[in-house]
C-alpha cells in the first residue's frame, strides 16, 4: 500500500515490529519481538507475536537502516519512503537490470521482467522463468497485479510513464530509474545499492567504470583542439543524429570527438547536413529498433556488414571523407548504453585515436565485466563492428 501525505514522499507499508508507533524500530522493539516470536513458536507460550516475515524485515530494518524508514530518491529526483525491504521486484528496464545484477543484487529477487528482456536470456539466464509483463508501450497491468511485487523499476524518462501508471493502477511502490546515460549513472548505481544493501558492489562497479574513463583520458593528454576528429554519430534509426546529451553522443565527446553537423539530442537530419558537416568518422548504433542484432551470444557479422554497406548508398554519402576512408563503425548499444559503457568509450577511443589509443583493449574489460560483475563465463557476441580502426 502506498500512503501519501500533503508534504511527504509515497511511503510503502509500515515498520513491522514497532510496537509504539513512532515509526522508529528501537533495539528493544526487536530484541521484545523476537523473544514473543520464540516463546510462542517454540514454548507454547501465550499472547502476540509477529509472524516469521515481520521479524525477518524488522531484523533488516534494524541492522541495514538503522531502525529507520529508507529513502529512495530515484532517477526523476522523486522520493519513495520504504518501511520494508523490497524482497520481490518486476523490471522494465535491461540497463537497470544489468546494473542490479552488477552491484549483486540477486536474480532471484527479480519477479517479473519486460518482454523484451525475455528475448536476451542468454544474457540474463537468472530472469528466463520470470514471467513477462509487457513492454513499455504496453505494459500488462494485470500481469503485474497477479505478481504482487514490493517494487516496480521503470525508466526515468516518458517511455516509462505507461509502466509507472500500470504499476500504480496497481497500488505498486514505482522507483524511476534508466542507467543509461554516462553522466547520471553513477549517482544511479548508488541509489540502487543503497536500496538493495549493494554498496560494496555499487563501489565496485563505479571504480571498474572510473578505470575506464581514466585510462582514456590518459591517452588523450595532450590533445589539441585542432586534431579533433569530426564525428557523426546515429541512432539505430537512419537520419537520426545523436547530439549532446544522448549517450553516444556525450561518448564520443568524452573519448576526444567533435559531434557534427552540432546538435544537442535525438535530432533529424538530411543527407545535405551530413555531407555539408563532412565527417571523418562515422559511428552507428545498433541494438535497437530497426538495427536489433549483434550482443551478446551473436557472432553474425553479417547485419553488421549489410547495414555498414547501405549507408554508403545513400545519395551523395560517397563524398563525405568516413564513408570514403571506410571510417564507418557500427557499435552496439549494451556498451553505449548501462554499465558498460566505458567498454564503449574505449573503442570510440581506438577509432578515433588508434595510435594514441592502441594500449586499450576493450574486449579485455568486457571479458572481465562478464566474469567479475555477471557470473558469465566464456560469453561472446559481436558489439563493435569492424574492430579495428580503418
Amino acid at each position: 500500500m502506498i500512503l501519501v501525505s500533503l508534504c511527504a514522499a509515497p511511503v510503502w507499508a509500515a515498520i513491522p515490529c514497532d510496537t509504539d508507533g513512532n515509526n522508529r524500530l528501537s533495539e528493544g522493539e526487536f530484541v521484545s519481538a523476537a523473544f514473543a516470536y520464540l516463546d510462542i513458536t517454540y514454548r507454547n507460550g501465550s499472547g502476540e507475536c509477529p509472524d516469521r516475515n515481520d521479524l525477518r524485515d524488522a531484523a533488516y530494518v534494524l541492522r541495514f537502516w538503522g531502525g529507520a524508514p529508507h529513502t529512495c530518491t530515484d532517477g526523476m529526483g522523486q522520493s519513495v519512503v520504504f518501511e520494508r525491504p523490497p524482497g520481490s521486484v518486476v523490471v522494465f528496464s535491461s540497463t537497470v537490470l544489468d546494473t542490479m545484477r552488477a552491484i549483486g543484487v540477486p536474480m532471484a529477487m527479480v519477479s517479473g521482467v519486460a518482454d523484451p528482456i525475455l528475448m536476451e536470456v542468454s544474457y540474463f539466464p537468472g530472469v528466463a522463468n520470470c514471467p513477462a509483463v509487457g513492454d513499455l508501450e504496453g505494459p500488462d497491468e494485470g500481469t503485474i497485479a497477479s505478481i504482487a511485487p514490493d517494487l516496480v523499476i521503470v525508466p526515468a524518462d516518458a517511455s516509462g510513464n505507461a509502466a509507472a501508471a500500470a504499476a500504480a493502477a496497481c497500488g505498486v511502490p514505482v522507483v524511476r530509474f534508466s542507467c543509461t546515460s554516462p553522466g547520471t549513472i553513477r549517482d544511479e548505481i548508488d541509489s540502487l545499492g543503497l536500496l538493495f544493501v549493494r554498496e560494496k558492489g555499487a563501489d565496485d562497479l563505479i571504480a571498474f567504470i572510473d578505470a575506464q574513463e581514466s585510462a582514456v583520458a590518459t591517452c588523450l593528454a595532450g590533445l589539441g583542439g585542432e586534431e579533433r576528429v569530426q564525428v557523426y554519430a546515429e541512432d539505430a534509426a537512419a537520419y537520426t543524429a545523436a547530439g549532446a546529451g544522448t549517450p553516444l553522443g556525450d561518448l564520443v565527446s568524452a573519448a576526444g570527438g567533435v559531434v557534427v553537423p552540432e546538435n544537442s539530442g535525438w535530432c533529424p537530419v538530411t543527407d545535405g547536413e551530413v555531407v555539408a558537416a563532412a565527417p571523418g568518422v562515422m559511428i552507428k548504433m545498433v541494438g535497437h529498433e530497426p538495427c536489433r542484432f549483434g550482443g551478446f551470444g551473436d557472432r553474425i557479422s553479417l547485419r553488421f556488414i549489410e547495414v555498414r554497406n547501405a549507408i554508403g548508398l545513400r545519395p551523395g554519402w560517397t563524398t563525405v571523407p568516413a564513408v570514403d576512408s571506410g571510417a564507418v563503425y557500427l557499435i552496439h548499444s549494451s556498451v553505449v548504453e548501462g554499465p558498460q559503457f566505458g567498454i564503449g568509450l574505449q573503442y570510440i577511443a581506438r577509432w578515433l585515436y588508434p595510435e594514441r589509443c592502441r594500449s586499450l583493449d576493450p574486449a579485455d574489460l568486457q571479458a572481465r565485466y562478464f566474469s567479475d560483475f555477471c557470473g558469465l563465463e566464456g560469453g561472446s557476441g559481436m558489439y563493435v563492428f569492424p574492430e579495428a580502426a580503418q
